[in-house]
């Protein structure tokens, strides 16, 4: 006679499972997201930027990029140093490892159902504070990212991705928008922190509006970078 009742639960458990899948909470949306590119260790590909800033002029830029994980970072030519280390080598087992999250809702991207989060730094030292992050449902990847302001500038970064050899899905462009905000906006935004956050810490210039675009090409994926390779590299930049 309690059969009934326990196919009956068992039916609810499953239907709470099928929904919770289709509807994930904000934890397991970043953790998804840090799923989606947990194989990749280290890689090594040939970028090309293109600027297009105020008061600067500077011609179209190649280099090789070597980024080892947790958050290594090198490029073969020094002009690279003012682009966004995080955006140009996005990492999510750091925004993971750094934030709360908290799902605001699903949004219509270029055409595309994402999921809109808010992250909040888990301590007072984690810069920036706040972050706006999208997320792909279809294929687990941050879409766009969107800071508060910084020292009078917001950074907004968008990503489109493409399959590479051996499967994994890394970025094929990246487009960095920097934006001034006005007068206004900034007295009414003197409770946000507006130092200068450590991961972007190469976008540490006079404020400035305008894009950045990156472009991968040629990925070489878990080749076993050794850290000498940044150690040597960054230790100029750092005045070691």
């Amino acid at each position: 006679m309690r059969r009934p009742l326990i196919v009956a639960v068992c039916c609810m458990i499953s239907i709470a499972q099928a929904i919770g899948q289709k509807n994930p909470d904000a934890a397991a949306i970043m953790n998804n997201v840090e799923k989606g590119s947990s194989e990749v260790k280290d890689f090594v590909a040939t970028i090309e930027a293109s600027i297009d800033m105020e008061r600067i002029r500077v011609p179209k830029m190649n280099a090789t990029m070597y980024f080892k994980k947790p958050d290594k970072v090198h490029f073969s030519s020094t002009n690279f140093a003012m682009l966004p280390r995080e955006g140009v080598a996005l990492n999510p087992s750091l925004l993971v490892e750094r934030y709360d999250p908290k799902l605001i809702g699903d949004e219509n991207l270029n055409g595309r159902r994402v999921q809109k989060l808010e992250l909040t730094g888990k301590s007072p030292a984690i810069r920036p504070g706040r972050l706006l992050v999208w997320v792909d449902p279809s294929t687990w990847t941050i879409s766009k990212v969107e800071t508060v302001p910084y020292q009078g500038r917001s950074l907004k970064l968008e990503f489109t991705y493409a399959a590479q050899p051996g499967g994994y899905l890394l970025p094929k462009e990246m487009k960095a928008t920097f934006e001034i905000a006005t007068r206004d906006t900034l007295e009414k935004r003197l409770d946000l922190d507006m130092a200068a956050p450590q991961q972007f810490e190469e976008v540490q210039r006079p404020s400035r509006s305008g894009t950045i675009t990156v472009k991968y090409l040629d990925y070489k994926v878990n080749t076993g970078l050794s850290d000498d390779l940044f150690e040597k590299k960054s230790d100029p930049v750092k005045g070691k």
